[in-house]
């Protein structure tokens, strides 16, 4: 009786064992058996009775009623996926017979009809696709704010299957990129050893399927909530702190959510500031370092992957070092496999050693099928010998690390965290746990309700987006240093369910008890705001160049800068042999965009748009560089003298006209004035938008990040300008008797603006005021400071800044004065260094010192590296060669040269950033780097000269370039030798290289005055207080 039960239990199938092998259902069981290794059940443990070990009994090993249920219906499932399917094995003459099944005597109870074992896919796995070149998409971690209850997101592979033999399948699909066709496909009559999976020991897709069915189990096992908690603890939240804190939210209040010290760090390579107590700091910094993610991110892997997949203590280590590269990358940098899979060795993965690869390794597999072949990549069929073994082992080890960040790690770092830059952070992402995300939510979306911002139900929302072409926008939150910013997503199209479905899609795993139930679901399809205003946004943009009148002091760039300030300085000088005393006014307008009038805006519109029609013209721009060829369509409202309009539009491209060209489509269309004003009334006073799935309408301001945004302000700051500022610098004016008395009562701006005693700027919502009156600049200042409440104009008292002194002015603190060692003093302006004294210019380098300059950086390690690594030594340089900074109309000479000294103090910094982080994959000799630096000085000074010849001032005033290319060259090696002297353990022989270009150079025996001015340190101080 004990040796049937013993039969009937493991379900024996026997033959005769002097023709074949004894095949068991119990696979398991034969492997340990015939090898003398300990086999591994389906539940991924051993089953290995270890010696000295108590030995149960038959009742006690016997096992639950539940248990042996759900084995018989596993077997049974099992059986039933194998039946039918064709096996074959190798007689003595090495061709493929069919394995013969034969009902035994009935008589026998033990001996059943064998079915044939699971089919190998062992030569599948061949059909994968080329895997050069690929990237890891990082998309998805981003801006993702819904919190699963789970480690992975509930639609995840490994959360949707069972751990069984069809789930393994599923997985080895997922993982390998078989087809569903591929994995149901007949068996090749392949060549097969006598090691080969009918006895289950050292087929590679068997093993597979164990390990797989490990990681679906584990996975669904895991505890993942204790994981977080320990690799990424954040302080207990303080309750008792909460009711008397607030957190700054675009300048409403915001109750403190976090208390506590901070487990976070703005950088890890700067320098910390520990015991803030400042709510504000406390909560925006409450999220998790990359080290801490990388912990996390690894024990979750330790604790579901099998060992075999990570593979040994060596590529274990370095699969921790590329994963911690792949967390520690910045906004716009891109992973490829190739990262992925730096320094890993296909050795050491357990899992490919030769007795599991021995089914698909052997070298006539390819040449007995060459009809099989034809279906392989081309380059597979080329294998042969050796060679051949470890290319497919390098092949699977590639697609499983793709797997492994693609599919693993991605959707660990989106389920867990939430992932977004900051304000002052540059390029640098941040990691917030995703409860810390929601509370933080939570606050913000009750300060919606409580400020400029109504909340709408879905059929408002539905009955205003309704009657129009465009849509709503996303809003999402973005961290600054002292508070949170709302920015709207006015690029992307929008929908609108049309009405909700009552069912839901049922998971995976329970297809075989229920069948998918899906309904359509109708939705309403938007175009973009943006896309839809561009024709607007064209109106306006004519309107600007057909009359700048009505923007009032408006420049938006440095062009519109540099024209401006220079022919009022050179005004200056001819009044008088010797630079009169100046007075300056910054200020800021607080919350510029969110507290404009939207009924005065709208009246104001009204009188900008005056025709009853415009009419508008449409341009194809084709750009053509060396790496690609776009075409894009453009859109100009067209007036009579169209040649000015069209200079005017192609000066104001993105790209130069050496790249450009423009081709008139003969296309054009008239566009009302009810029309126009019809699309700004529902853009500023029917503005939608999302926010964690609600819906708001903003009844304040107009929305951030809309096409026209900067137009819309700077004509409604225009109009104050026009209507009030200017009436008071005329009245103050008549009041101190100044002596240009023709331009006092002009109506035309140029003429006030450009005026000899006084200059006004403005930067969309900065101000900036020059006078020779101090008397003037004082007034202005008192009026700036009470504000204009007719247009809800108030400014920022932290951001205000001058350079004289008046009882009003006591009391103030800027962060707008900058004075360096040498005792000079600036005004901080639109990225700008006014001397308060001269009115000479520099650049404002002080937004690089909070943040290591790692943070600006974006390093491109696909393709050729040296190639980008020069390129992006131009692109430093670009925005720093521009006239305002080297025309002597402007600048002493000194002035000049020290300008070029700290735009290559900054390049060479940022050379320095970049071949570090570069580093990690590639080395570049020391006479290619100095080559390459050799090359950029040359271009530095080709690209200054090219500027200075395209800018025009006008009839009566041309730019003046004093400077030689010697001393650009001698300044840049300078400027390199400085600042890689620093981290000379690096540097040595490039240095050395350096060193001698600058002694046989021909400046270097007789050094200028204006030149030791420029190199002379203390006048560069800011610069060597940035880190690097």
């Amino acid at each position: 009786m004990l040796k049937r039960h013993q039969l009937t239990a493991d379900a024996s199938l026997s033959y005769d064992r002097t023709t074949y092998p004894v095949i068991d259902f119990d696979q398991d069981k034969c492997l340990s058996e015939k090898t003398g290794v300990a086999a591994v059940n389906r539940d991924g443990h051993s089953n290995e009775k270890l010696p000295g070990l108590y030995q149960c009994t038959l009742r006690s090993r016997k096992p639950f009623g539940w248990q042996r249920r759900r084995c018989k219906k596993q077997r049974s499932l099992d059986a039933k996926e194998i039946d039918g399917k064709t096996c074959y094995i190798m007689n003595e003459g090495n061709s493929p017979e069919r394995l013969p099944l034969e009902f035994r005597n009935s008589s026998s109870p033990g001996k059943l009809q064998m079915p044939p074992p699971p089919q190998c896919c062992c030569h599948l796995v061949l059909q994968a696709p080329n895997m050069k070149g690929i990237q890891i998409d990082r998309r998805p971690i981003f801006y993702n704010s819904k919190h699963p209850s789970s480690m992975l997101p509930k639609n995840h592979v490994l959360m949707c299957l069972k751990p069984n033999l069809i789930g393994s399948k599923s997985m080895i699909q997922s993982i390998f990129g078989l087809s569903d066709e591929d994995l149901s496909a007949p068996s090749m009559p392949l060549s097969y050893s006598k090691d080969f999976c009918l006895m289950g020991s050292t087929c590679l897709y068997h093993s597979l399927v164990k390990l797989v069915k490990v990681l679906v189990r584990q996975t669904q096992c895991c505890k993942y909530a204790r994981l977080i908690h320990r690799h990424c603890f954040v302080s207990s939240l303080n309750q008792n702190a909460t009711e008397n804190s607030n957190l700054v939210f675009e300048g409403y209040n915001l109750e403190r959510e976090f208390s506590g010290k901070s487990h976070a760090v703005v950088n890890e390579r700067c320098d910390k500031t520990p015991g803030t107590t400042d709510p504000q700091i406390v909560t925006l910094k409450s999220y998790c370092s990359k080290s801490q993610v990388v912990s996390f991110i690894w024990a979750v892997c330790r604790n579901v992957v099998p060992p075999e997949l990570l593979g040994n203590h060596v590529n274990r280590r370095i699969l921790r070092r590329n994963l911690a590269k792949f967390i520690w990358l910045r906004k716009f940098e891109k992973f490829s496999l190739k990262q992925c899979m730096h320094k890993l060795k296909t050795s050491g993965f357990p899992f490919l050693s030769d007795k599991h690869c021995s089914c698909f390794l052997d070298t006539h597999m390819l040449n007995n099928t060459p009809g099989h072949a034809a279906g392989l990549h081309k380059d597979l069929y080329k294998w042969n010998g050796a060679g051949a073994a470890n290319d497919l082992k390098h092949l699977l080890v590639q697609k499983w690390i793709y797997w492994f960040f693609s599919s693993l790690v991605v959707p660990l770092v989106q389920a867990n965290f939430y992932v977004t830059e900051s304000e002052h952070g540059k390029h640098e992402i941040y990691y917030y746990r995703k409860s810390i995300w929601e509370k933080l939510r939570n606050r913000a979306t009750s300060c919606l309700k409580d400020q400029n911002y109504q909340c709408l139900d879905e059929a408002s929302a539905e009955s205003i987006t309704g009657c129009r072409l465009f849509g709503f926008s996303k809003l999402r939150l973005l961290p600054k240093k002292n508070g949170i910013r709302m920015i709207a997503n006015l690029k992307a199209s929008s929908t609108i369910p049309a009405k909700k479905s009552t069912s839901e899609l049922q998971p995976f795993r329970m297809q075989r008890k229920k069948q998918f139930v899906t309904k359509v679901v109708k939705c309403e399809h938007f175009k973009s705001v943006n896309c839809v205003l561009r024709e607007t946004h064209a109106v306006l943009k004519g309107i600007q160049l057909k009359e700048p009148d009505k923007l009032g002091s408006s420049v938006f760039d440095y062009n519109d800068i540099y024209r401006k300030l220079c022919q009022f300085k050179i005004c200056l000088n001819k009044r008088s042999n010797i630079m009169p005393d100046v007075f300056i006014v910054v200020s800021d307008v607080s919350k510029a965009f969110d507290s404009i009038d939207q009924d005065k805006l709208l009246c104001v519109m009204e009188d900008v748009i005056y025709e009853d029609q415009y009419l508008l013209k449409r341009f194809c721009q084709v750009v053509s560089t060396k790496k690609s060829l776009w075409a894009h369509e453009r859109l100009m409202s067209r007036d009579q003298n169209i040649t000015t309009g069209l200079t005017r539009f192609s000066s104001s491209l993105r790209f130069g006209s050496l790249h450009t060209v423009l081709v008139n489509q003969g296309r054009s269309r008239y566009l009302k004035r009810e029309q126009l004003l019809s699309n700004l009334t529902e853009h500023v006073k029917r503005n939608v938008l999302q926010f964690d799935d609600k819906f708001y309408l903003q009844r304040k301001g107009i929305p951030q990040g809309s096409i026209l945004s900067s137009l819309l302000c700077s004509l409604y700051y225009g109009h104050l300008e026009r209507n009030v500022i200017f009436p008071f610098l005329e009245d103050l004016s008549r009041r101190h008797s100044y002596q240009d008395a023709s331009a006092i009562g002009s109506s035309s701006r140029d003429k006030l603006v450009s005026s000899p005693h006084y200059m006004l700027l403005r930067f969309i919502d900065d101000f900036l005021f020059i006078s020779t009156s101090k008397k003037q600049a004082a007034g202005l200042f008192s009026q700036l400071r009470s504000g204009f409440r007719d247009y809800n104009c108030f400014m920022n008292e932290e951001k205000f800044c001058l350079n004289l002194d008046t009882e009003q002015a006591s009391g103030l603190q800027s962060n707008k004065l900058y004075v360096g060692e040498d005792g000079i003093s600036f005004l901080r302006w639109s990225g700008l260094l006014l001397n308060s004294c001269t009115l000479e210019v520099q650049a404002d380098y002080t937004r690089y010192l909070n943040n290591h300059l790692n943070s600006t950086l974006t390093v491109c390690w696909q393709g050729k590296p040296c190639q980008h690594l020069e390129r992006k030594l131009w692109n430093f340089m670009r925005p720093k060669c521009h006239p305002i900074f080297f025309d002597s109309n402007i600048n002493s000479a000194p002035v000049v040269r020290l300008n070029i000294y700290q735009a290559f103090l900054l390049c060479a910094m940022k050379f320095h950033c970049y071949v570090s982080s570069m580093s990690f994959h590639c080395h570049l000799s020391a006479t290619f780097y100095a080559n390459m630096i050799e090359r950029s000085l040359r271009y530095m000074y080709v690209l200054i000269k090219r500027r200075m010849r395209s800018m025009h001032l006008g009839s009566c005033f041309h730019p003046i370039l004093q400077l030689e290319v010697g001393e650009v060259e001698w300044l840049g090696l300078n400027a390199y030798i400085q600042v890689l002297k620093r981290k000379q353990s690096r540097y040595k022989e490039l240095l050395s290289r350096l060193s001698l270009k600058l002694s046989r150079h021909r400046t270097g025996g007789s050094t200028s005055s204006h030149l030791k001015y420029a190199v002379d340190s203390s006048h560069s101080s800011l610069l060597w207080k940035i880190k690097y």
